[in-house]
């Protein structure tokens, strides 16, 4: 045992060079493992974080909308104990839609809060100065307290139905926030008791343990009470997929280094086999056995795995370290801490040392079986290509271009383009020694008519000398081109369709929906109005809307024979006024419109078969079996219905939609802001929809989605880059240290040509041939492979665009022989200066 370990340290010293490139190469990959895991946790936890401080601390809120309701006693006690439920915190809105009834609309809006720490994550309770209030006392807006000329500690008169007014102290100040302008925060126990509210509950906001559990909760909570309003924080859990969609790509890179680090691994200790193949021969011959060449070639390539498993956790931990302020700010992401995911950590550096294992065992098995005689004599020096290999290769590519163009033209079929997706992606390997032999025949061709120097016919020639080396090196850079093509082009379709389905589904810059049905209940018409006043904004409202069945449907292009159509209220002067409108007796002003007259756009009415003039018939019954008919008269056609949505609808006035099904309520509010700098505006907007009779409504801002979606595109497309940059780094490594043993290999054949006559500029263009050739071809060749196979993926995909990248891939396939070149310049600079009677002898 003591003989093979000094002979396995023997030969690391020997090839130390080799080693410290094999070492660079493979702990590169466990950097880039260690680094964009740790990104992850670290965005994750940043982003967690600012979800807090915008959002508060607390997951899910329950109970009701209206002053008229409570969450009973019985009910607070099962949520407290429900497993999955950390924390909770009561709150009370005692006069919430009973401003009417009890006279408070000059009042602020009184709200309940539990004095503890759960409480102090909502909104409301944002104390800016003060404390938190006590019995008797509130928490007021600084506003407020300027128009009642209040101080900390200043008394006023409140109102508090039934029981008359109470003196109230000023225990502090919220945080300038117009959502909260109009607020006037107490104690819960003491709110209850100064309005007769003993004992109720008009909602309750819950921590879960974990966030995972969060949809468990939500389902108890509806089994508890199905009338239950509960907000589930939606746009808090959009956010946090957001970043949790990095997962998926970063596992993938993960394969990929896996991969990559054990082709370099098998390459490489090949290399040292085959440079070793007489001192083994000679161990055999002096009485070594198989098990203990195998030994000795498996402890080499462990040491030198473990070593670089080691020095890459280093690396990728100190990375991180010095640079993770430049990566967060690459990525456009709030930075707030760094994570190190231990337990991740652990089990993917735990796969990497499984692949170090099974990587060190393929060279040491071939060596271990390695004839002694034959070892010793050395093998031969040019592998060829066989007609076998060369056959089956050209039909498996010609078989998937055939099935490929069969999909294309007839089958259409989604499962069949990932077949061929897959099959493109296996020619780009399988092809590379093919490229190679083309393209030495290429070059012999083109001799015959173009005087090309010697040394490109030569350099083409040695591509096939040692062949599977060249192929592994060569699988490593297909790798990393296969991964910046595919992620590249998938990555930049996705997101340019996503912009326009955005653009298409919502064509105006912000739109308030209410969270129910289009059929349920909506918001005030009071928000339109507030909005309306606004010059900066055009906005366009939609009522609650009826559907209803047509019972006189014409014959139409689409050959529609049952349709269900719904009726709303909209902004129908809007239209006039914009003289979009065909109509048939010159309607100027939506009073005009007949009782139960109605619009409906151009390509609905083109769908639906009806003209100008022509009555609808509707069954409005919400039984089926039972006709209750009402009919419409189309009185206009929009032309221009750019800011309407007007799937399957028809319109008519506000107006009517009350006289006719007695709907006051809007479902939908859309607005355009005209001036550059709509920041403003927009928080004015969220601020007013604080107010507790807007909380049933949803915000949707297509300029914080659309940047949402780039934030997303940058972040996927930053860690695709970094991964595909060290994998280059890994291709120049393997090429610099294969450049160099093939070199040694080769030393007396290349002073043998400069015997003959061949100049040292003539044999260092010999052998930057060679690495731009071997790159080149290999680019060329991944490139095209890559994207159809991206092509495919994204018809499965059902896509309506192919963004191919032109310039991404002009770029690769020009940096590919460059990147061969810069790899083999060193090994053949020192080639260029040995000298030539040493290397004869």
């Amino acid at each position: 045992m003591t003989l093979l370990v000094k002979t396995v340290v023997q030969f690391l010293l020997s090839h130390k060079r080799r080693n410290l490139f094999l070492i660079i190469g493979v702990a590169l990959g466990v950097a880039l493992i260690v680094v964009t895991q740790t990104l992850l946790a670290s965005l994750e936890k940043s982003n967690e974080m600012v979800i807090k401080e915008q959002h508060g601390d607390f997951d899910l809120v329950v109970g009701y909308q209206t002053a008229d309701r409570s969450v009973d006693a019985d009910e607070i006690e099962v949520i407290k104990r429900m497993n999955e439920v950390e924390n909770v915190s009561l709150f009370i809105y005692p006069y919430l839609n009973k401003e009417t009834e009890m006279d408070m609309w000059e009042q602020p809006i009184y709200v309940g809060f539990e004095d503890e720490e759960l409480a102090l994550e909502h909104p409301f309770v944002s104390i800016a100065k003060g404390d938190f209030p006590k019995e008797g006392e509130a928490l007021v807006s600084s506003t407020y307290a300027k128009q009642n000329e209040l101080e900390i500690g200043s008394s006023i008169e409140m109102v508090f139905p039934p029981n008359g007014k109470k003196k109230v102290l000023i225990s502090g100040f919220t945080e300038d926030n117009e959502a909260l302008t109009n607020m006037a925060v107490f104690d819960y126990e003491w709110l209850q008791e100064a309005t007769s509210n003993e004992g109720q509950t008009t909602a309750i906001m819950i921590k879960t343990d974990e966030i995972e559990h969060k949809q468990i909760v939500i389902n108890q909570l509806r089994q508890l009470n199905h009338e239950f309003f509960i907000d589930e924080r939606a746009e808090i859990d959009h956010e946090r997929e957001n970043i949790g969609g990095l997962g998926p790509i970063v596992q993938g890179l993960n394969f990929a280094i896996y991969l990559v680090s054990a082709l370099i691994i098998i390459s490489t200790m090949r290399m040292s086999v085959q440079e070793k193949q007489k001192e083994l021969a000679t161990l055999r011959l002096l009485g070594f056995e198989k098990k203990h060449v195998l030994s000795l070639v498996l402890m080499e390539s462990l040491i030198v795995g473990l070593l670089s498993l080691l020095v890459g956790i280093l690396l990728g931990l100190l990375l991180p370290l010095a640079f993770i302020d430049l990566f967060m700010d690459r990525m456009d992401v709030q930075y707030v801490e760094l994570v190190f995911p231990w337990s991740n950590l652990l089990v993917s550096l735990g796969l990497f040392s499984l692949v170090i294992l099974l990587s060190s065992l393929i060279p040491a098995y071939q060596a271990s079986f390695a004839p002694p005689i034959v070892a010793y004599r050395g093998s031969a020096n040019v592998q060829t290509l066989s007609k076998k290999y060369t056959i089956t290769s050209v039909l498996f590519i010609f078989t998937g271009v055939v099935l490929f163009f069969i999909n294309l033209f007839f089958w259409h079929s989604k499962s069949m383009y990932i077949v061929n997706a897959i099959l493109f992606l296996v020619c780009a390997f399988i092809g590379i020694p093919l490229m190679f032999a083309l393209c030495g025949k290429f070059l012999e061709l083109i001799s015959k008519w173009v005087n090309i120097p010697v040394e490109g016919v030569l350099a083409a020639r040695n591509l096939l000398r040692q062949l599977k080396r060249n192929v592994q090196l060569s699988a490593i850079f297909t790798i990393g081109i296969v991964i910046s093509i595919l992620g590249m082009v998938i990555l930049t379709t996705v997101k340019n369709e996503t912009t326009e389905i955005i653009k298409e589904t919502y064509p105006n810059d912000l739109s308030v929906s209410s969270i129910y049905s289009s059929i349920s209940d909506g918001f005030p018409y009071s928000f339109y109005e507030m909005v309306e006043a606004e010059s900066s904004v055009d906005i366009f409202f939609y009522t609650n809307e009826v559907v209803f069945l047509i019972l006189n449907l014409p014959s139409n292009q689409d050959g529609l024979s049952d349709v269900i159509l719904g009726i709303a209220g909209t902004d129908i002067q809007y239209s006039l006024d914009s003289g979009n409108v065909i109509t048939e007796n010159g309607l100027s002003s939506e009073e005009e419109l007949s009782e139960n007259g109605v619009m409906l756009t151009e390509e609905t009415a083109n769908k639906l078969g009806y003209n100008l003039g022509d009555t609808i018939v509707v069954n409005v019954s919400d039984n089926l079996q039972v006709e209750d008919k009402r009919e419409f008269i189309i009185e206009g056609i929009i032309t221009n219905a750019d800011h309407i949505n007007n799937d399957y609808r028809i319109f008519t006035s506000r107006k009517n939609m009350d006289d006719m099904f007695d709907i006051q309520t809007l479902y939908m509010v859309e607005m355009n802001i005209h001036q550059e700098d709509k920041g403003e505006t927009v928080e004015a907007i969220k601020s007013l929809l604080q107010n507790p009779e807007f909380t049933n409504t949803i915000l949707y801002d297509r300029a914080e989605e659309l940047a949402q979606l780039e934030e997303q595109f940058l972040q996927r497309v930053f860690i695709l880059y970094m991964a595909v940059g060290l994998m280059i780094m890994f291709t120049i490594i393997g090429l610099m240290n294969s450049a160099a043993s093939s070199i040694k290999e080769r030393l007396e054949e290349l002073s043998m040509l400069r015997v003959l006559g061949c100049t040292k500029k003539r044999l260092l263009s010999l052998l930057l041939l060679e690495g731009t050739f071997l790159t080149g071809t290999v680019g060329m060749l991944a490139v095209g492979f890559s994207v159809i196979s991206a092509y495919c993926l994204l018809e499965s995909l059902n896509a309506q665009t192919f963004h191919a990248l032109p310039i991404l891939q002009t770029g690769l396939i020009i940096a590919s022989p460059i990147i061969g070149a810069v790899a083999v310049l060193f090994p053949a600079l020192w080639a260029t200066r040995q000298g030539v009677m040493k290397a004869l002898q």
